[in-house]
C-alpha cells in the first residue's frame, strides 16, 4: 500500500514539474531589455501551415494579444471557401463586428449548398434574420429545404428499444 502511494505521489510531482517548469514560472526581471518575441513551436507550426514567416505571426498577432487558436480557426474556416482569407477573418473576429466562427461556418456551408455567396447570407443574418428564416427563404416548395431529410426519423415514435432493458412501470 505504501509503495502504491509513493508511486502516485512521484507521478503527481513529475506531472506538476512537466506542466509548470520552475523556469517558466519565474517572473522576468525588470532590468531585462525588451527583445523581439521568440518563435515558439505553435507559431512555427502555424507559419509553416500558412506559408508566412514565424516572426510575422509573433509580431503582428501574438504581440497584439491575438492567440494562435484564433489564427488556426480562421485558417481552417478559410479552407471552406476560396472567397475567405484567414487574415481577413482574424481581423473581422477581433473587430467590433465580432464575427463568430459558427456564423461563418453556417453561412459558407449553406452558401455552398444553395449556390449563393456566403457574404450575402452573413449580411442577411446581420440584418436581423435568423438562420431558420434564411433557410425558409431559399427552400423549394412547401416542405423542408432540399437537403433536409423528409419525414420522421426511422427510429422516431417507436418507444424504448429492446436493448435498453425492460420497461419500468409508472406508479
Amino acid at each position: 500500500m505504501k509503495r502504491k502511494k509513493l508511486l502516485v505521489a512521484t507521478l503527481m510531482i513529475g506531472l506538476l514539474i512537466a506542466l509548470f517548469p520552475p523556469a517558466a514560472t519565474a517572473a522576468p526581471s525588470p532590468s531585462s531589455p525588451s527583445q523581439p518575441p521568440v518563435c515558439n513551436p505553435m507559431a512555427a507550426f502555424l507559419a509553416d501551415l500558412l506559408g508566412v514567416e514565424c516572426e510575422y505571426l509573433m509580431v503582428e498577432y501574438q504581440a497584439n494579444g491575438i492567440g494562435f487558436g484564433v489564427i488556426m480557426k480562421a485558417y481552417f474556416l478559410s479552407t471552406l471557401s476560396p472567397d475567405l482569407d484567414w487574415e481577413d477573418l482574424v481581423a473581422r473576429h477581433m473587430s467590433e463586428e465580432g464575427l463568430g466562427w459558427g456564423q461563418v461556418m453556417k453561412a459558407y456551408t449553406l452558401a455552398s449548398l444553395l449556390g449563393l455567396d456566403g457574404e450575402e447570407l452573413l449580411e442577411q443574418h446581420r440584418g436581423g434574420m435568423g438562420w431558420g428564416q434564411i433557410l425558409k427563404q431559399y427552400r423549394e416548395g412547401p416542405g423542408k429545404p432540399p437537403w433536409a431529410g423528409q419525414g420522421p426519423l426511422p427510429w422516431a415514435h417507436r418507444g424504448k428499444p429492446p436493448w435498453a432493458g425492460p420497461h419500468k412501470p409508472t406508479e
